[in-house]
């Protein structure tokens, strides 16, 4: 079996769609066909060579999106085939596998736990979270990066309480989670900084209160 994948051969240029043929699955592995894939920044500054050095090259990317359950490796029990799962860099419980090594004529491409710029990828099972009936596919990719991120800086690193003022700076996905983070835990006011007017509305419908 094969997947057609976005591969990152050299820093600094294009993507290249590639057909990586799929090695059979470790235990703890979990082969999921995927919907939707985020697109993080994190990503676009790896692709453009702004993390520094890659050793990895070529690769694939993408750590956040939605698919199907195809098939499971040995050990693999938080998933089953057929399941609708959200995938992110996250780890829950389950099995912790490094990554897996793609082949496209008899060049190694490298992949890391959790890659989505494909149409099907091999998963760590720590990496994937059963969906809940009343989420779309479309909408569970989000839950993948940018609500834990958005959320975990606002819970987690802020520690924001009822009553503290927060102001955060960009209302893209993260930061739409951050603003809705911040309104929850009864901060105000909750200020959103954006030059994108579209945004800032959006902002306003997520709990910013300025």
């Amino acid at each position: 079996m094969n997947t057609t994948a976005a591969v990152l051969t050299k820093t600094g240029q294009a993507l290249e769609i590639r057909q990586l043929d799929i090695p059979v699955l470790k235990p703890g592995q979990v082969l999921v066909e995927i919907s939707y894939s985020g697109v993080c920044h994190t990503q676009i500054l790896e692709c453009r060579g702004y993390r520094g050095n890659d050793r990895f090259l070529p690769h694939c990317l993408g750590h956040e999106g939605s698919g199907t359950v195809v098939e499971t490796g040995e050990g693999v029990t938080r998933v089953r085939p057929g399941d609708k799962v959200i995938l992110s860099w996250v780890k829950g419980s389950g099995h912790d596998v490094p990554g897996t090594v793609y082949s496209c004529e008899g060049e190694k491409v490298n992949a890391g736990a959790i890659t989505t710029f494909q149409t099907h990828s091999v998963i760590s099972e720590n990496r994937l979270t059963v969906i809940p009936n009343n989420i779309s596919m479309q909408e569970a990719a989000l839950i993948g990066c940018a609500a834990p991120t958005g959320f975990g800086a606002v819970f987690n690193t802020a520690k924001a309480r009822p009553g503290d003022s927060v102001a955060v700076f960009g209302a893209g996905g993260v930061g739409l989670c951050a603003i809705a983070a911040a309104a929850a835990s009864g901060c105000v006011p909750v200020i959103a900084i954006d030059v994108n007017i579209s945004k800032l509305s959006e902002a306003i419908e997520m709990g910013a209160t300025e």
